[in-house]
């Protein structure tokens, strides 16, 4: 029923979803050491409260639940469905050709860099179809929670297409 509305939104805002995309991939949040109040170090903080802080930007609720988990909320609705995602990395390694792992780069209609695909990518399309709901005023009886975590054991696909 509102397909058409929430595709013509995402293409309109597709720059901007690149963007925070881009934002939160040019953080290296690998596991790095314990830091008092950075369980999984500077990066992981970093990244979780980034992608936190667009959330909010966008009018969401939001909660961080002590730099190891937040939480973006549609709505204040009792019953949820919940989208996981996390913005750990692997480190790196070699081999990488287009790019240097935390300096993203648009190319030929791909994304290249650490995040991209697995997960903060897919983190913030999230976060765009929860907006895209939000600002076309699409009713929804139940809230629908985005749940960012730290979490360090990430795949390694770091290329998507867009």
């Amino acid at each position: 029923m509102y397909k058409k509305e929430i595709e013509d939104y995402i293409e309109a805002h597709k720059q901007e979803m690149i963007g925070d995309i881009c934002t939160l991939c040019r953080i290296n949040s690998e596991k790095m050491p314990y830091k008092e109040g950075m369980p999984y170090g500077q990066g992981a903080f970093e990244a979780l409260n980034e992608a936190l802080s667009i959330a909010e930007s966008y009018g969401f609720s939001i909660k961080n639940y002590d730099n190891y988990v937040g939480t973006v909320d549609l709505n204040n609705g009792r019953h949820q469905l919940d989208i996981l995602a996390h913005l750990g990395v692997v480190p790196a390694g070699e081999g990488w050709k287009e790019t240097k792992p935390f300096e993203p780069v648009a190319k030929d209609g791909k994304l290249f860099g650490r995040g991209t695909a697995d997960d903060k990518g897919p983190a913030i399309a999230a976060l765009y179809a929860m907006r895209a709901v939000k600002e076309l005023n699409i009713p929804l009886k139940k809230n629908v929670r985005l749940i960012l975590g730290t979490d360090e054991e990430c795949g390694s696909s770091d290329i998507d297409h867009y």
